[in-house]
């Protein structure tokens, strides 16, 4: 069956023979838009759309404007919040370079020793919002008209806002010590299973049930999204369903009672107690300081 920890696809970033600096684009749904990791490190900008990203053993709201850092092989996806046939053609631009480059170029150049700071903060998924994510996008996006000498300066110049970022613009989300082996062969079960998460929040989640779905008994099934997805079923499905309580809060006028009951909760005690226990404050508390 399953062995080891999982992390999902193993994506294997191919770059022309003459470059490092690798730079694309794409929308959503997208069959790049998956849990995956690679071993290169990404920076990833958020162009249109909300959602929740999925880094590591963190899930955090997202919003158009964000900006991203994942170190290499932190496992990541961000899953939009759209309606049935709803598309975002443009959401999604990043680049990607191998550790090892970064790395050298702080052994040669001692004016490069800042970046050894971020590229471990990297490892656990930074978050960059406000004025510095606004500069990061902008690089980020014409970082895709340039080529040669002009790309490595624009990599090296969004490299500095990362590192310039006062500490309120910027916040590491992935777990101090978080770590899994990189092997591969649960892909398509693990996504199957967010997807299935992902549809049916609203609904009764039963681990047994979802065990179905891919084919496993239940406690093997527990042991195999523990290993793949870094967190208990439990607890993803929670983290699913606040996230989600915390977009509508935050994009929508609907009561709290409402909202409630479209993230799965029955129980008003048992949700402001779950939605506490993971923003640090009450959905009424939330919606105020956001809006």
């Amino acid at each position: 069956m399953i062995s080891g920890k999982e992390k999902g696809t193993l994506e294997v970033i191919v770059s022309e023979c003459d470059e490092a600096i690798r730079w694309s684009e794409h929308g959503y749904p997208s069959s790049l838009a998956r849990w995956h990791h690679h071993p290169e490190i990404e920076i990833h900008l958020i162009r249109e759309g909300t959602g929740f990203m999925m880094a590591g053993d963190a899930m955090v709201p997202f919003h158009e404007g964000q900006v991203f850092m994942l170190g290499p092989n932190v496992p990541h996806n961000w899953i939009s919040d759209l309606d049935v046939g709803q598309t975002q053609p443009e959401r999604d631009v990043l680049c990607q370079i191998h550790p090892n480059r970064l790395n050298s170029l702080i052994r040669v150049f001692p004016e490069a020793s800042s970046l050894y700071g971020l590229l471990r903060r990297s490892e656990r998924a930074v978050v960059l919002d406000g004025p510095s994510a606004a500069k990061a996008a902008r690089i980020l996006s014409e970082m895709g008209t340039c080529a040669g000498l002009s790309r490595l300066a624009s990599l090296l110049y969004l490299l500095q806002v990362f590192v310039d970022a006062p500490p309120d613009e910027w916040s590491c989300v992935v777990t101090p010590g978080y770590s899994c082996n990189v092997t591969s062969g649960s892909e398509d079960r693990i996504n199957a299973v967010l997807s299935y998460i992902g549809e049916h929040l609203s609904e009764e989640m039963s681990l047994q049930r979802v065990a179905q779905e891919i084919s496993m008994s239940g406690p093997a099934f527990s042991r195999f999204f523990k290993q793949a997805a870094g967190v208990s079923f439990s607890n993803m499905v929670r983290r699913l369903r606040i996230a989600k309580a915390c977009r509508l809060l935050d994009s929508t006028n609907f009561g709290i009672a409402r909202i409630q009951e479209e993230c799965g909760y029955v129980n008003t005690a048992n949700f402001n107690r779950r939605f506490r226990q993971e923003t640090g404050m009450t959905p009424s508390e939330y919606r105020r300081r956001h809006r």
